[in-house]
């Protein structure tokens, strides 16, 4: 991942200010990855985890920050609007706790939902970042149900083995 394919605002930030991304992290009390993608995922499970301080946080990094505040008719520095309309605040971060909840099928269908409104109120913000914030824990969900199945698949693979094993052996001892 470089700095020209960031996949939403939170990317957008920590890959054009990493070290002071890192110097958030740390502040929590964690260490921060030396690798950049890793340090993505860190300031994300950190939003998911403290909220609303880590986006105030991101926030004052905000690459753009002077300009959205000047464009956006604002003369002060405020610490707590940066114009992008964070996906992980208010009401959105409520969602995330009611996400963990649904199994992959609602959330897919909830995701469906939500983007169907969304195409028809295009100019409503919070929804748009409710299709973001599902989405997210939908692709999580998936990669995360992907694994348990691999590893179900190999715990199989590795009885059918032992049952071949076994099966010789005792074949041997009766021969």
């Amino acid at each position: 991942m470089c700095k020209e394919k960031a996949q939403n605002r939170i990317d957008y930030i920590v890959l054009q200010k990493p070290s002071e991304a890192a110097k958030i992290v740390e502040k929590y009390g964690y260490e921060a990855p030396p690798k950049v993608i890793e340090l993505v995922k860190s300031v994300k499970m950190l939003v998911k985890r403290k909220g609303e301080p880590v986006i105030k946080d991101l926030i004052n990094i905000h690459p753009e920050k002077k300009l959205i505040l000047e464009v956006s008719g604002h003369k002060s520095d405020e610490s707590n609007y940066c114009g992008c309309h964070s996906a992980y605040s208010g009401e959105v971060k409520e969602l995330l706790d009611k996400l963990s909840e649904l199994s992959v099928e609602d959330l897919t269908k909830l995701y469906d939902d939500t983007k169907k409104q969304s195409k028809e109120k295009p100019e409503d913000k919070e929804l748009m970042a409710q299709v973001e914030t599902v989405w997210d824990e939908l692709k999580r969900r998936k990669k995360q149900t992907e694994k348990i199945e691999k590893k179900q698949e190999n715990g199989v693979w590795l009885k059918v083995a032992v049952g071949v094993i076994v099966g010789i052996v005792i074949g041997k001892a009766l021969s």
